[in-house]
């Protein structure tokens, strides 16, 4: 490798010496959970007496305890002072201090790290841990628990409210005021139950105990390979193109390094570590000292900096190659390898993946048939049950030098067929048929449940006046059976698809767009791009039904999605443009989250539904009166 086009910054580095460089193996280790399971009741207690035992404060967390060595004391920037180790992390303390005495430079900016954790089974190195001197002797702060993407605005609610106790109706009154959807109410199961409960009353410990058991879980399945090859090919093409010579010098020498060292990036079909570890550091280096900006790769490059679009690409990108910035997984949390292409993905992208959407059913369903999704993705039967909605994505760089996690495709092969055949009879003026299964959660009045309810009441009836009546017998045996015949048909009939979460098409686009809010602030993207029905449409003609349904999809429901996206994340929705792998421009909606204000709100959580819905109100006399509320 030649370093000559870098003599204005730095030596070459050793990858042995970068102690506090080094590539970071996966930006994000574990995938954002969906939704979290909420707060747990605490109960109104009282005041504890005082008591003469000294009381742990659990706020406190454990005395830090620094990494493992050997030590080894470096500068500000990384680099090895001295040419050797100490075992004992006093030693390596004391050295620190003897070099205070001996330089110039400021003490504090000297470092101390551990040792090099050995190689991982991919056979990646990873950076040596630094050793945080301010907190050596002191407890460290307790972490709280990552919150998840989204959360069950009625389960929140439930959890604030004021009454501890209400009868079902009113519980369902309540969370209708305080303007819960009804489609959340509905895909909860919480308004069936509360409707069965009528004027039966129920805490808010008890119902809070219920929705977690009746409620759906929510779990994503995420298929990528995880690796940086795909990308850096990308990078190496664009760099070879380039005339160094037609730039700035300060940028045509950073161009000539690119293209007189990527080639070694690849060793047989992997990416090659070490070489990786020390063009990552030449480039921060070299971006430093020629434009002032720090941290190049994993910080960003901001507008305004001087630096052209040409050159911010390669290194955006290269970001991402390196796992600096975007969302790119450990191998073992991938269920399986992306398998689209064609007309489905956009050329030009890289680090494709795909993610499958699923629910399990709370306890009031789990006698409804399951529903195996029609895109297997190779993946086994059991890993497709109740699949509801896929993502597919790649990652890409605008033409602002701004890196995105960019959505290729959202579809719902359990949703559409059904909602598309609803749309159609509705049009034409026939009777709406639900295609879903019955669900189990809606008891459906036939002439079998309306025995069973006159055979409870004449029961009723009975024992209020002789609880020793012998036509009880006879009552208890019918009742019996009639209730094995309606909990035989319970969930049955119907479809053979069961009624999964968000089933129009603009509540699963939003959702998934949540989802994708979530893991590009997660990942460091600057943002998230949108395919368009211009795009979706690209090789189709306008006779196709796919042609019609991507205008409708990617037009008008996908941007009164992302409005509502916007107004919930405080991400700026605007408009961006990105190229294809043949050059040609595409104008998309973008939704930015590098805004501080929006990474605060996405890191919070968001509500799964929309807000508003039908709201009721209660009158002087008790009675619950309709108001027609902000959807």
């Amino acid at each position: 490798m030649k370093y000559d086009l870098m003599n204005d910054v730095v030596p070459p580095l050793d990858p042995h010496e970068y102690q506090a460089g080094g590539i970071v193996k996966g930006a994000l280790k574990y995938i954002p959970s969906i939704v979290g399971k909420g707060k747990k009741y605490m109960e109104k207690l009282a005041k504890p007496k005082k008591v003469s035992e000294k009381v742990l404060d659990l706020s406190k967390g454990k005395i830090y305890q620094p990494p493992k060595g050997p030590y080894t004391v470096t500068d500000e920037s990384g680099v090895r002072i001295l040419d050797r180790e100490f075992q004992t992390l006093e030693g390596a303390q004391l050295a620190l201090k003897d070099l205070a005495k001996l330089r110039t430079q400021d003490a504090s900016t000297f470092k101390i790290f551990g040792g090099r954790p050995p190689k991982t089974a991919e056979g990646v190195w990873e950076a040596a841990p630094e050793v945080e001197l301010s907190k050596i002797g002191k407890r460290a702060k307790i972490v709280k628990e990552k919150t998840p993407a989204m959360f069950w605005k009625s389960r929140d609610e439930i959890y604030n409210a004021p009454q501890e106790k209400m009868m079902g109706e009113q519980w369902l009154g309540y969370l209708r005021a305080r303007g819960v959807r009804p489609a959340e109410l509905d895909d909860s199961s919480l308004e069936p139950f509360l409707m069965s409960m009528g004027r039966k009353g129920i805490t808010k410990k008890e119902l809070l105990k219920e929705f977690d058991e009746i409620a759906p879980t929510l779990e994503v399945l995420p298929l990528g390979k995880g690796t940086a090859e795909q990308t850096v090919s990308n990078v190496f093409k664009h760099v070879k193109k380039m005339d160094a010579d037609a730039f700035d010098p300060k940028v045509g020498g950073l161009v000539k390094y690119l293209q007189g060292s990527m080639h070694t990036l690849k060793e047989g079909d992997k990416l090659n570590v070490k070489a990786a570890e020390t063009i990552a550091g030449n480039i921060d280096d070299y971006m430093a000292v020629n434009f002032g900006i720090k941290n190049a790769l994993s910080e960003g490059i901001v507008q305004g900096s001087g630096v052209p679009w040409a050159l911010k690409y390669p290194l955006i990108n290269l970001a991402s190659a390196f796992n600096r910035r975007g969302v790119s997984y450990i191998p073992k949390t991938y269920a399986g390898k992306p398998n689209y292409g064609g007309a489905q993905v956009l050329s030009g992208g890289d680090n494709t993946q795909e993610f499958l959407f699923r629910y399990n059913p709370g306890k009031l369903r789990v006698t409804e048939p399951t529903y195996k999704y029609n895109h297997d993705f190779g993946l086994p039967d059991d890993k497709l049950k109740n699949g509801f909605v896929h993502l597919r994505t790649s990652d890409r760089t605008d033409e602002f030098g701004r890196r995105m996690l960019f959505m290729e495709e959202i579809q719902s092969d359990m949703h559409q067929p059904i909602q598309r055949a609803l749309r159609e009879a509705e049009k034409k003026g026939k009777k709406l048929i639900s295609g879903y299964a019955n669900r189990a959660d809606k008891v459906v009045v036939d002439d079998n449940m309306k025995h069973l309810m006159s055979i409870n009441s004449r029961i009723e009836e009975i024992l209020s006046v002789n609880p020793k009546s012998p036509a009880l017998k006879k009552l208890y045996e019918e009742r019996e059976k009639v209730r094995a015949i309606v909990e035989s048909t319970i969930g049955k009939g119907g479809g053979s698809v069961p009624q999964g979460p968000f089933q129009k098409s603009q509540d699963y686009m939003e959702f998934v767009s949540k989802y994708l809010v979530r893991m590009a602030k997660d990942g460091n993207y600057d943002g998230v791009g949108f395919s368009t029905s211009a795009i979706k449409n690209k090789g189709l003609y306008p006779g196709d039904r796919s042609f019609q349904g991507n205008l409708e999809a990617y037009g008008s429901i996908l941007q009164n999605a992302l409005k509502g996206v916007a107004k919930k994340s405080d991400a700026k929705l605007m408009e961006s443009v990105i190229k294809d792998g043949e050059g040609r421009p595409w104008r998309i909606p973008f939704l930015l989250v590098k805004d501080p204000k929006a990474q605060e709100t996405i890191s919070k959580g968001m509500s799964l539904y929309k807000k508003g819905g039908l709201v009721k109100k209660i009158s002087p006399y008790g009675i619950m009166e309709d108001v027609v509320g902000p959807l």
